[in-house]
């Protein structure tokens, strides 16, 4: 019988993002003969729901309610709390998770720290300054040769961008995200009641977005395809789903304003039930200027779902034959693959075909438990 080992993930909140969704996956898949998982979350107040998911995944959760990351009160509890539990290996997710939860695991007297890249480059909080980040990305590069023992990063195209900050190749290892399958399924119903709720008929196109109201999605670009395209075809709809109007910023307003029916644009916060939000959707979109490995663009095939997405990241590499990339921040050419692929939808069938063979959450979640148990040799 083996030994069971405890496994603490640490991340800023449970929701709200795609990594925060692949720890949910990766925590409901995990060896339990084999792992014990904790999970620590900086502040989780805003995801009850989120929260509740982990523990039904069988995870043990933790919130420290805490509001920033280097407060010393976050510190001493998140080190406090570490040594308590004695994990064997602490997995860590994001930048700023990184480079904390990273520390403390070594303060608490923790060796086995695995460190996940799911970026291609580090955020910015709101009210960062250039010095501010400048010295962080520092810190954080200088730091990835001394704390963790290997680095996971989702996307191969993140791995290269790494090296230039000072992250040691040799210790990254790509292990892309997974999604679970027979969660995000095609789902007729699911179609039909979404579209009921945002008053869109059925037979009008949509193509939607689900994710952050973040600068790197470029909802300015988006926004600026849709009134192309509905200048075209008036009765196409699109729908936003992760945040209210007012949340865009200025660019991304000013290209609302110029979409001709206004009307025919939805905004909705972000959904605790994405499988049902994709299947009402005629084309999935993205139109970042950056992304790493979304699981947007898994989630959305799984469903049977057409995608479109600018040519990021591993954005070509997901779509490989069953889906368009363009070129960053060309409305035009974003506009034009949405219409081409409204004209002639590749078949739900072969969508989802292509993100069960490819991106279920088992073959992640094997990546994962390899690397661990390779950490735990050493």
């Amino acid at each position: 019988m083996p030994v069971q080992k405890t496994l603490v993930h640490f991340i800023a909140a449970p929701g709200g993002g795609g990594a925060e969704a692949m720890l949910g996956n990766l925590v409901a898949r995990m060896d339990r003969s084999q792992w014990r998982t904790v999970v620590i979350v900086m502040d989780g107040r805003a995801w009850p729901q989120d929260m509740a998911r982990l523990r039904d995944a069988g995870a043990e959760v933790h919130d420290l309610k805490a509001t920033a990351f280097l407060r010393r009160d976050t510190l001493v509890r998140l080190v406090q709390l570490l040594r308590q539990i004695r994990p064997d290996v602490v997995q860590t997710w994001m930048h700023h998770a990184d480079f904390v939860g990273g520390w403390c695991a070594r303060m608490a007297g923790i060796r086995a720290v695995v460190w996940g890249i799911h970026c291609r480059e580090i955020h910015r909080n709101p009210g960062d300054s250039d010095l501010k980040m400048a010295v962080f990305q520092k810190l954080i590069g200088r730091s990835s040769r001394w704390v963790p023992v290997r680095i996971i990063s989702c996307s191969s195209a993140a791995l290269e961008d790494h090296v230039p900050m000072g992250y040691p190749a040799a210790a990254m290892t790509w292990v892309p995200n997974g999604i679970d399958t027979m969660r995000f399924v095609p789902d007729a119903q699911a179609r039909a009641r979404v579209r009921q709720e945002l008053k869109v008929p059925e037979g009008a196109p949509l193509i939607g977005f689900i994710g952050r109201f973040h600068e790197m999605k470029d909802l300015s670009t988006w926004l600026r395809a849709a009134a192309l395209l509905q200048a075209r075809h008036p009765e196409t709809h699109f729908w936003l789903c992760g945040g209210e109007e007012w949340e865009l910023d200025e660019c991304a307003r000013a290209s609302l304003s110029v979409v001709p029916i206004r009307s025919q644009v939805h905004f909705t916060p972000f959904r605790p039930d994405p499988q049902r939000a994709y299947p009402a959707l005629d084309v999935f979109s993205l139109a970042s200027r950056t992304e790493a490995c979304p699981m947007t663009i898994m989630e959305a095939l799984s469903c049977g779902v057409p995608c479109v997405t600018t040519d990021v990241g591993d954005c070509s590499r997901l779509l490989e034959g069953v889906g368009q990339v363009v070129p960053v921040k060309e409305a035009e050419a974003l506009a034009k693959a949405w219409e081409d692929t409204l004209a002639h939808p590749p078949s739900s069938e072969s969508l989802r075909r292509h993100a069960v063979q490819r991106f279920d959450i088992a073959v992640a979640a094997r990546g994962y438990e390899q690397v661990y148990q390779e950490v735990l040799a050493v």
